[in-house]
């Protein structure tokens, strides 16, 4: 098995495909603007991004004490051809291989960006399950679902600005079928996580701030 294969992505028509601009562009991030305001000076924050890595970003966060985790998610998994479930190999297993945090190490941000619109709903509900062994109560979880019928073939990469821009980039004009969640499908894969914002943004994505009770 290969995670996040492509075979059987129908690709769109020329016409679509050609509309999709790869060139970066700033956006408001409503949901950054309300993270950002909660975060204390003095206090250290332990922050799990789950994008791209961007010196830009941890520079952002460095005017907090933090320690942050990188961990490029779907580019780890679209090139992972071994302990898949489908081998036989629970979800735990392979996210505990690819995620290896120590039984001490609590979260207190995650940053999902778009990753949940590249995946299917078991795959959301082991991460999240797994994700949920190093939360506290007050986690936050940022992520931004699509509204729009077509994705990029690969997830955006989201570029902190300031505390309330960010610059996306799109990797590929290919487009691929969005799976098109609803806020009650992420209620239902998302256990102990609860919704506390959501925004409806103008550029297709939809941005919700969860929160870990447990």
């Amino acid at each position: 098995m290969r995670w996040f294969r492509r075979a059987g992505t129908k690709a769109t028509t020329k016409a679509a495909t050609e509309a999709l601009s790869t060139e970066p562009t700033e956006h408001i991030s409503l949901v950054l603007n309300v993270v950002y305001h909660q975060l204390q000076p003095e206090r250290k924050y332990h922050i799990l991004d789950l994008g791209s890595a961007y010196g830009s970003n941890v520079d952002f966060f460095s005017q907090f004490p933090c320690k942050i985790h990188i961990e490029d998610l779907y580019q780890t998994l679209s090139s992972f051809d071994f302990l898949s479930p489908e081998d036989g190999f629970s979800y735990d297993v392979v996210y505990d291989y690819l995620l290896p945090y120590g039984r001490n190490t609590n979260f207190d941000l995650i940053f999902a960006w778009d990753l949940f619109n590249y995946m299917k709903e078991d795959e959301i509900l082991h991460l999240v399950l797994y994700l949920g062994k190093f939360c506290r109560s007050g986690t936050l979880l940022f992520s931004l679902i699509s509204t729009a019928k077509h994705i990029p073939e690969s997830p955006t990469r989201f570029k902190i600005l300031d505390q309330e821009h960010l610059q996306y980039e799109v990797s590929s004009p290919v487009l691929r079928p969005c799976p098109c969640y609803e806020q009650n499908d992420l209620t239902r894969l998302m256990p102990h996580f609860t919704v506390c914002n959501s925004f409806l943004l103008r550029n297709g994505f939809k941005e919700y701030l969860f929160r870990y009770d447990n």
